[in-house]
């Protein structure tokens, strides 16, 4: 019987990727099971001619079709890697797929490409589906190596909600990780919100649920995302466990972020909570 349901969004039915075999590492970890989601894309026709959407529609189907085919192709893939699982199809936009099938798993893995990044301005695939799928979702780096995933984690601690929210998802995984470090970065203060509100010890609370973490102090004067990146390496993390866009979303499409900083230049994968 499987412990977590995994969504691992397959962007090309005819090839496995770094999704998949990150979503493999993870479904050993917490004996998953894998949905394979493909989703058939539909034409514009906003400005096609009549004819033109005839031909768009039915090529439409046609992939839809082709895609339902390729069930027996993730049974192979999923069984190559020790897992069971099921292959699922949608037709549309990727992101309302993934963010429907989301409402039934407890992650969901997509794989960031390296060409046309996701995110340069934060309206990717991917960090859309961060904001809306409503648990965590392992952005996985096309670049990743992925050798191990979860045996060496390092966590971005900001105190905020979303930092929290993917500690929470990540629990599972830290409970079994050799080494979990956590950058502990000073709270952001809200100057017209609640005064003297209580303040979690993360490391006590981690301890209570059965994870043994090192606190390390997180008090860079700026770039953020570049001293992640930098303690990812110098501990050689195979996951980075952070809260995506935790400030305004329309300041840091601006100002960028740490949240846009990693999602464009880590190789480690990213499991990130909205």
């Amino acid at each position: 019987m499987s412990a977590f349901d995994i969504l691992v969004h397959v962007r090309d039915a005819r090839s496995d990727g770094n999704a998949l075999r990150a979503a493999a590492l993870l479904g050993k970890h917490l004996d998953g099971y894998l949905y394979g989601l493909y989703v058939a894309p539909l034409g514009a026709v906003a400005f096609s001619t009549p004819e033109t959407v005839v031909f768009q529609v039915h090529e439409a189907d046609r992939l839809y079709q082709d895609a339902q085919g390729r069930s027996d192709w993730w049974q192979e893939q999923v069984a190559k890697h020790g897992c069971p699982g099921e292959w699922l199809v949608a037709q549309g936009e990727a992101v309302e797929a993934l963010c429907h099938c989301a409402r039934w798993c407890d992650f969901v893995v997509a794989e960031r490409p390296t060409l046309n990044p996701d995110a340069p301005t934060g309206w990717g695939t991917v960090s859309r589906t961060v904001f809306g799928a409503g648990i965590p979702v392992l952005v996985v780096p096309e670049s990743a190596t992925l050798a191990t995933l979860g045996e060496r984690i390092l966590v971005a601690w900001n105190h905020s909600r979303e930092a929290m929210l993917a500690v929470h998802g990540a629990l599972p995984l830290l409970k079994r990780a050799a080494q979990v470090v956590v950058l502990d970065g000073a709270p952001q203060a809200d100057e017209l919100g609640a005064r003297h509100l209580p303040q979690l010890d993360l490391a006590t609370w981690l301890a209570r649920h059965g994870v043994h973490a090192e606190l390390r102090r997180f008090a860079p004067k700026s770039d953020y995302g570049v001293h992640i990146i930098e303690a990812a390496r110098t501990m050689q993390a195979d996951m980075i466990v952070m809260g995506a866009w935790g400030h305004s979303r329309i300041a840091q499409l601006v100002l960028g972020g740490s949240t846009r900083h990693l999602f464009q230049n880590t190789d480690v994968p990213l499991l990130v909570a909205h």
